[in-house]
């Protein structure tokens, strides 16, 4: 058993030599082939023995080196799985504020736009309650005409029975008839001009409003329009954010760490290959932190000044309105215009002083 060597007793090639050389003595020549082959299968054996001895460090500096680089990658894998954890809560937050101020914003622009739909309605009423008025006061010119009309021809008619009689009680009655006729006549014609007048004022009130009706709905509609349209770009946003926050929640995974005697990992001269932490990390991760900049922000910059433009254009006719009606009001209180169709007002205008043959 002196001719058997272990792993134990064989540190390097140099101790194989010396033993040999003790076992074989140097004046002594090998007897056989079998000998030499015996030698030269040990001699191989040795050296394979010392390579596989050498290839054990190598791979145990291996196994240290990689064991190092998988505890700093589970280290920043555990790092950036906490940031991801940070940012989806602060994504969460935001766009729990988000959904609050949306849907306060929608809660005042209904409010508004349910105001502005009253005042519209109010408006079409004082408009027809307007024109409704405009044709009464043109029945009203029209039937003062017909009796401007009438009077001319019966002071026609007095002028001709003055000429025709010479009588001078005759004569000055029809003189004074005439006169009171003319009277009534111009006072008559200052009633029509002046109706005339009230109808023009009310025909430019009237026109005033329409326009301003005119004016609102059109505002009215591009501020619904624009409602509606911030409306799809908000729900748009919010469909993004939310597709966003799904993708970060599928694409968060953790890392899986690499075998230990995997050879895949290792590079043509038995050295591991460099492991890059961004390729464990999964790239919804690294898209994490710039998602936060590509919430939606949207301001009412563009639409508060239509809206205060409206407000203010509703109340300016609101208050035409109002001074037109109260001035309507005070002229009609003034005006008397039934007297003029009364029966008194007939005898006043056609005094009854006259002969029952020279009367019409």
């Amino acid at each position: 058993m002196s001719n058997v060597h272990t792993l134990k007793d064989i540190k390097d090639r140099e101790a194989v030599g010396e033993s040999l050389g003790k076992q074989i003595p140097s004046g002594r020549r090998l007897g056989s082939i079998r000998e030499l082959e015996l030698e030269k299968a040990l001699r191989g054996s040795i050296k394979t023995t010392s390579d596989i001895a050498s290839d054990y460090k190598d791979l145990q500096d291996v196994c240290l080196k990689q064991k190092k680089d998988l505890v700093l990658v589970q280290a920043n894998a555990n790092k950036k799985i906490s940031q991801l954890n940070a940012t989806n809560t602060r994504l969460r937050s935001s766009e729990q504020l988000f959904r609050n101020e949306r849907k306060a914003e929608r809660e005042k622009y209904s409010a508004e736009i349910k105001s502005l739909k009253s005042l519209i309605k109010t408006l079409e009423k004082e408009a027809s309650l307007a024109q409704k008025a405009s044709s009464a006061d043109k029945i009203k010119i029209l039937s003062l005409e017909t009796k401007v009309r009438e009077l001319e021809g019966k002071l026609d008619d007095l002028e001709l029975e003055q000429v025709l009689h010479d009588s001078n009680a005759v004569g000055q009655m029809i003189e004074d008839s005439a006169q009171s006729d003319r009277k009534e006549i111009d006072s008559l014609r200052l009633e029509l001009e002046r109706v005339k007048e009230d109808l023009n004022s009310k025909e430019c009130t009237i026109e005033c409003m329409e326009k301003g009706i005119e004016a609102t709905h059109e505002i009215t509609s591009r501020e619904i329009d624009a409602l509606y349209s911030a409306r799809s770009k908000l729900m748009e946003k919010n469909r993004s954010l939310r597709d966003q926050l799904e993708l970060e929640k599928n694409n968060k995974v953790d890392p899986q760490p690499p075998p230990m005697n995997d050879s895949s990992h290792l590079g043509p001269e038995a050295t591991p290959s460099t492991l890059n932490p961004s390729q464990i990390i999964s790239v919804g991760g690294a898209e994490a932190v710039p998602l936060l900049a590509t919430a939606p922000i949207v301001t009412s910059s563009s639409i508060l000044p239509m809206l205060i433009y409206s407000i203010l254009t509703l109340v300016l006719i609101t208050i035409i309105c109002f001074m037109a009606s109260k001035w309507w009001n005070s002229r009609k209180k003034d005006d008397r215009p039934g007297k003029i169709f009364s029966g008194q007002a007939v005898s006043e205008i056609i005094p009854n002083r006259l002969p029952y043959k020279y009367w019409r």
